[in-house]
Formats: structure tokens, C-alpha cells, sequence
């Protein structure tokens, strides 16, 4: 679940397109000034979020495989406009939803990019109670147990820009206290299942690299990451333990229509992580959770071809392993997935395509609406 934490910004820009994308389609004609580019009279909503300030009622709709299809909605309050900051803005919000297999979550964030986007903020406050499966290692079921997990969750985090350099440093705390119930196949009068708590508390040290041209949909450049994570009883967590992630993203023009993508991430677990809280290979067409261990590499390739004026096609694949030990690699829990997707470029100014993918793995099938970029970080 910790690793979920990790979307959480890419979310909220998911949230607040695809609210946009669908205002589009119901505006009239007369009124669509405002969401047309004067260079080729397409739809287009950058001077809108260029100028965009104040509150803004939400929409969206969720696709997780893992989670079931479901709605969402949230109010967000633009402190300012992109017009007036010298990074984005900083944003706070109230929103909640559900899903058709019983997921439910309500809760609160910000957003902050203070110091002309020297200093960066994220804070959120939320519940949650998920329904999903289980399928960690050892397990003699090949289809997963049934396991929810209610849970309340709170996360600072504070990043610093190092002088004038385009490294990022800084620090997260997370604090999740959650009751797992796991739904185990036995049919006896009056069990309703195995309850686990866990309380899950956690210092991590964050540095970032990012020369990306784009935070939206980048083309060209790199974002590589290091987050070293330390949990303890002393505060308030359940056990000593460590985890350790590294991995980089980049992006390269092949020609003046193609392009290449790549992803690689590893992460580790190491003493008495909590169950939930070990690595999981995080793919499209994969659901969360379902390829969990003390370690996960992934490796992820796409390509993207523009073809036809704003229109964008995909095409991407990739692989991830999650293992006990180094010793027991060949012997992890493999995933793979092969996908395909489009992009139409919605904001021209400020380089955001939205669309929808669609992936295929192992033994599933996941379709996504996708703001920006499917790696997001």
C-alpha cells in the first residue's frame, strides 16, 4: 500500500484533466473560445489552466484492475495561477470515492511549490478501506485470498532544490494504522476471517535528479530517484526494518515522430517489513499488489508515435520479477506486460497530452485513462 503513495500527485493531475476533458464535451460551440488554439484552432486547455484560479469541483473514473471500476470526486482550490508563479501552483483539496468491489476513500491534501519552485510541499490526510487481494509469497492459492484493508493515512513530505542545480533533497514521513482482514476459504460457523493490525510509521531520505523537458508528458531528458526508507518501534511502527528504492526514467526523440521511453526500478525490503508494506511491481495491466516480495526489479520500454497533427499512438512492454532473496531470483513471481494506448495533446503550451492505455499480463487486463504520462513521478 505505502507504495501507492508514491502516485499520489500523478492522481491529482488525473483527476483535475480528466474533469477537464469531459467539461469540454459539453461546452457549446459559442463558448469554446477559451479551449481553442489560435495556431490551429484545435481543442486545447492551456490558456484556461494558464489562467486558472480558486475552486474547482472534480470529477473522474477509476479503472484499477485490482480495485474494480468505480467514480470519484474532488473540490481543489488553486492558490494561484500558472500565469502567476514561477513554478506550478500550489494546490489544496477535499475528495472521495468508490469503487464496485466496496473500495471507499475520503480525505484532504496540499500541494505546495514555494520560493519560486525552490521548495516542494506534499501533505494529505485520508481514509481508506480496500478491498483487494493478497497473493504475497508462500501462498498455496494461485488465485490470491480476499483481504481489506481499513486504514487511515497521513503523509508529509518537504524536497529542497540544491543551490541552482536541478538535484532535489529532502525528507517524507508516513504514519498508516490499518486493520487487515483476510478472507480465507473455510467454512466454519461463526469465522469471519483472520484480523491483523499493523501500525506503519516511516522517516525516508528523498533525492531526486530531474532534467526532464516536460513534468507533464516529457519527450526528452531524465528523472532518476534514491529514497532510502527507516521505520523502528521507537516510532510507533510495528518493527525495525528498511527499504530502498532507485531507479531513473528517460525519454529520447528517435526521429521527429518517434519516440523512446524507458523505466527502470528497483526496490528492496529489508528486517521485519510489514506484508503490505513489501515491494510490488507497479504496471499497467498488472494489479496492485498482486506480484509482491522483499525485492522487485521492473523494466519498462514504450514507444510513441505522433500520427496525425495532435494525435499520439503507444506501443509498450515490459518485465518485473519479485523475489525472496538475490539467491531465489529465478525462482520469483515474473510478470509481463504488453500494452498499447493513445494521447491527444491537450495543452499545447504546456506540453500535456491525455488519452486512455490498455495492457495485457500474465493473467489480466487493465484500461486506464491516463492525464500526462503513465510514469508520472
Amino acid at each position: 500500500m505505502s507504495n501507492n503513495i508514491k502516485l499520489f500527485t500523478s492522481r491529482v493531475f488525473l483527476i483535475l484533466l480528466s474533469f477537464l476533458f469531459s467539461t469540454l464535451l459539453t461546452f457549446s460551440q459559442s463558448k469554446m473560445s477559451v479551449f481553442r488554439d489560435s495556431t490551429d484552432n484545435a481543442i486545447d486547455i492551456s490558456n484556461w489552466l494558464l489562467q486558472k484560479k480558486g475552486f474547482l469541483p472534480v470529477p473522474m473514473v477509476i479503472t484499477e484492475p485490482a480495485l474494480g471500476f468505480g467514480a470519484a470526486a474532488a473540490i481543489m482550490f488553486f492558490h494561484s495561477s500558472y500565469m502567476e508563479s514561477e513554478g506550478p501552483p500550489s494546490v489544496s483539496g477535499l475528495f472521495g470515492g468508490g469503487t464496485d468491489n466496496g473500495t471507499w476513500g475520503l480525505g484532504g491534501f496540499h500541494a505546495g511549490f514555494w520560493k519560486d519552485d525552490n521548495i516542494r510541499y506534499l501533505g494529505a490526510l485520508f481514509k481508506v478501506d480496500v478491498n483487494i487481494k493478497y497473493y504475497g509469497p508462500g501462498l498455496i492459492l494461485d488465485d490470491g485470498i480476499k483481504m481489506n484493508m481499513d486504514s487511515w493515512f497521513l503523509l508529509q513530505q518537504l524536497k529542497f532544490r540544491i543551490a541552482s542545480s536541478d538535484f532535489f533533497i529532502g525528507g517524507k514521513y508516513i504514519y498508516v494504522n490499518t486493520d487487515n482482514v483476510f478472507d480465507l476459504p473455510i467454512d466454519i460457523p461463526g469465522f469471519n476471517g483472520i484480523h491483523v493490525d499493523n501500525n506503519l510509521s516511516e522517516l525516508s531520505l528523498l533525492l531526486d535528479y530531474d532534467i526532464r523537458n516536460n513534468v507533464f508528458t516529457p519527450t526528452k531528458g531524465m528523472f532518476a530517484y534514491l529514497n532510502t526508507t527507516y521505520s523502528d518501534t521507537w516510532l510507533g511502527g510495528e518493527a525495525l526494518y528498511g527499504r530502498l528504492e532507485a531507479g531513473f526514467i528517460g525519454f529520447m526523440p528517435m526521429s521527429k515522430v518517434l519516440n523512446l521511453g524507458i523505466r527502470y526500478d528497483s526496490r528492496h525490503a529489508f528486517g521485519d517489513t510489514p506484508f503490505w508494506a513489501k515491494p510490488f511491481a507497479d504496471m499497467r495491466g498488472v494489479p496492485l499488489m498482486k506480484y509482491q516480495n522483499n525485492h522487485v526489479q521492473l523494466f519498462e520500454a514504450e514507444f510513441t508515435a505522433n500520427v496525425y497533427k495532435r494525435w499520439y499512438l503507444k506501443a509498450f512492454t515490459g518485465m518485473a520479477n519479485a523475489y525472496e532473496n538475490i539467491e531465489l531470483f529465478s525462482k520469483g513471481k515474473s510478470v509481463r506486460n504488453v500494452g498499447t494506448g493513445f494521447r491527444y495533446q491537450l495543452a499545447r503550451l504546456l506540453g500535456l497530452r491525455m488519452g486512455m492505455d490498455f495492457a495485457w499480463s500474465n493473467d489480466d487486463f487493465g484500461f486506464y485513462i491516463v492525464a500526462g504520462h503513465a510514469w508520472m513521478r
